[in-house]
């Protein structure tokens, strides 16, 4: 479906003044989009710096307790169990806190820090045993369609009857005051690290949250993996407080992990977050993480840096594809990998899972074309197959919501459960959305305002939902909202196109949520030459010309569909993005094409 070209309102735009006398002009206007108005908010963007950008943990208000708690466990021997998500926040949240307990407690038992090798016994991966004596550390994370999001009444008794002493809940556990209840009542402490909506009703746990209605913390947005993080640099201030021997730089070191989950999970990268991304890509980049390592070259992936781009479409879709596809275990177990042989082949393994993905999402894409047939007449999009696998149905719907600019909600079936998943556009809390339609119909649900997750147990409560759902969103929606739209970032004349652009652009990256990728647009540029190139004849190069003379490269990836107005001597506009592209020592401006149309 054509989306709707819109230039992002002109703003008055700020002066950079000293603070950045070298930046392109375009700089002055997306500062002011991105409410940096101030020299003080403009330095902090454009130069975050650790020392003033990073907050001290200890503002947390339970902070204390929870440090206190951890090391009773550990000083007294007690089992910990870790229950993580199993998606990327999860994940790396929980991978940094577990390597965070295996070091404290190599000091305390005044041994060398042994790697060990993680070991799966009864549900729960072991990866404690064989790093230092007197650790117990189990990580348990639930199976993506047997057991759904967050703890469940199973997995409390499990992890009691393991002989649990404190659970520690990362990325889950906020909204499940009445499994922590239970968990309590046999004996298990919790501390919850999360991120998520919460209800009226708060665990009786040691609570670290940073939208707490009574928390302190400044800093309101942090992905869980930044929760976790905050957690465990309080862990190893203690440590280093009580004597124990902590390697140097180690709460820095654990910043791949959370630059990681801070592009995958959307978080806004303003604020805290820019400096643990532009600081966490640094550490990614030294690729001191075996199995990090291992499957960046398992994806084939051959530049030189990797930046938030490469998170988000490479790292982050490998780690999330062993959650859904086969167990989130597969990638815990990749990324505290240390050995270089065992991590190529669990690189190669998760790899082959991310291709079964990949795959199976095609064929849901394919089978959603003829259950969607009227995508235009409803303002929310809600399909539904007891075919589809749940795991992949939240991919298929942020893929509905970018094509037609509308709410989307996919559900499929699991052992007798249909089980959703919804992507939503900015203007519409799609996670309220479902627990106001959903209320008595819905067993479970959850989520962000712009991503919920939800289950069902009767198959006839799935068209009264997907009606309900549609009404809601009929009645909160005007018809204006619902286009799929091309957000532009300003103007631009091929001369602007220059090296001082691409060092402008340098200085706004990382770039991801709340600081979107600039979107250029150029209009009414003759095409020169063009020619459909690559081995399947799928990629569209081309030489455009401005009505000043000045000449451009530009490359459409996969838009061979664009042959038809890119024929030489036709007038077309286009939007692009901008990077720089280097060959041979030369550092050239390259010009990808995102979309483009015939002139008016």
């Amino acid at each position: 479906m054509q989306k709707v070209w819109q230039v992002l309102e002109e703003k008055a735009p700020v002066q950079t003044g000293e603070n950045a006398p070298e930046l392109h002009p375009v700089a002055a206007r997306m500062l002011a989009r991105r409410g940096l108005t101030t020299p003080e908010a403009i330095r902090d963007f454009l130069s975050p710096e650790w020392e003033t950008g990073i907050h001290d943990p200890g503002l947390f208000v339970r902070m204390e307790r929870a440090v206190a708690r951890v090391f009773t466990a550990l000083e007294n021997g007690e089992r910990i169990v870790i229950h993580g998500d199993y998606d990327a926040d999860g994940v790396t949240g929980s991978v940094v806190l577990a390597e965070t307990l295996k070091m404290i407690a190599g000091g305390l038992a005044k041994n060398p820090l042994q790697p060990g090798t993680s070991v799966l016994e009864d549900g729960f991966l072991n990866v404690g045993k064989a790093a230092s004596d007197g650790l117990d550390l189990d990580i348990y994370i639930p199976h993506r369609e047997k057991e759904g999001y967050g703890l469940n009444a199973e997995s409390v008794d499990m992890i009691a009857s393991r002989g649990a002493n404190l659970l520690i809940t990362v990325d889950c556990g906020v909204a499940n005051a009445k499994e922590l209840a239970a968990a309590k009542a046999k004996g298990v402490d919790a501390v919850v690290v999360d991120h998520h909506q919460f209800g009226e009703d708060l665990p009786d746990a040691v609570l670290i949250h940073p939208k707490l209605p009574d928390e302190n913390y400044p800093f309101k947005d942090l992905a869980a993996v930044g929760v976790a993080w905050k957690v465990a640099c309080a862990l190893s201030a203690e440590a280093t407080k009580r004597g124990l021997p902590v390697p140097a730089g180690w709460d820095k070191w654990l910043l791949d992990l959370v630059a990681i989950a801070t592009v995958t999970d959307i978080v806004p990268l303003r604020g805290e977050n820019r400096v643990l991304e532009k600081f966490g890509l640094k550490v990614l980049n030294h690729k001191r993480r075996t199995g990090l390592r291992c499957l960046l070259e398992s994806a084939g992936w051959k530049k030189d840096v990797a930046d938030a781009e490469t998170v988000a479409f490479v790292i982050g879709p490998r780690i999330n594809a062993a959650g859904r596809m086969e167990h989130a275990y597969l990638a815990v177990d990749l990324l505290m990998e240390t050995d270089a042989e065992r991590a190529k082949g669990k690189a190669a393994a998760l790899e082959a899972v991310n291709k079964s993905r990949q795959k199976a999402t095609e064929n849901l894409m394919g089978e959603a074309k003829t259950l969607v047939s009227d995508p235009q007449n409803h303002s929310l999009i809600f399909a539904w197959s007891e075919q589809w696998s749940p795991s992949l149905v939240g991919l298929a719907a942020g893929r509905y919501t970018d094509m037609f600019g509308k709410p989307s909600v996919f559900v499929g079936k699991f052992d007798g459960v249909w089980i959703g998943s919804g992507r939503s556009i900015p203007n519409y809390d799609i996670t309220a959305a479902v627990r106001e339609a959903g209320e008595g119909l819905l067993t479970r649900h959850g989520g962000h305002a712009q991503a919920c997750g939800f289950s069902l147990a009767d198959d006839d409560k799935v068209p009264v939902f997907a009606e309900t759902l549609r009404a809601h969103a009929a009645k909160a929606l005007a018809d204006s909202e619902l286009m799929p739209r091309l957000y532009l970032e300003a103007e631009l004349g091929l001369r602007d196109l220059d090296h001082r652009l691409l060092q402008t652009l340098e200085a706004f990256e990382p770039f991801g949520e709340s600081n979107p990728k600039p979107i250029f647009v150029s209009f009414g540029l003759t095409v020169v030459e063009a020619a459909l190139v690559g081995a399947a004849q799928n990629h569209m190069r081309c030489m455009l010309k401005s009505s000043d003379g000045a000449v451009q490269k530009f490359m459409g990836f996969y838009r061979a569909d664009l042959a038809d107005i890119m024929a030489p001597g036709l007038k077309v506009d286009v939007a692009y993005e901008v990077s720089a592209s280097e060959w041979n020592g030369r550092r050239e401006v390259q010009c990808k094409i995102v979309d483009a149309r015939a002139t008016a």
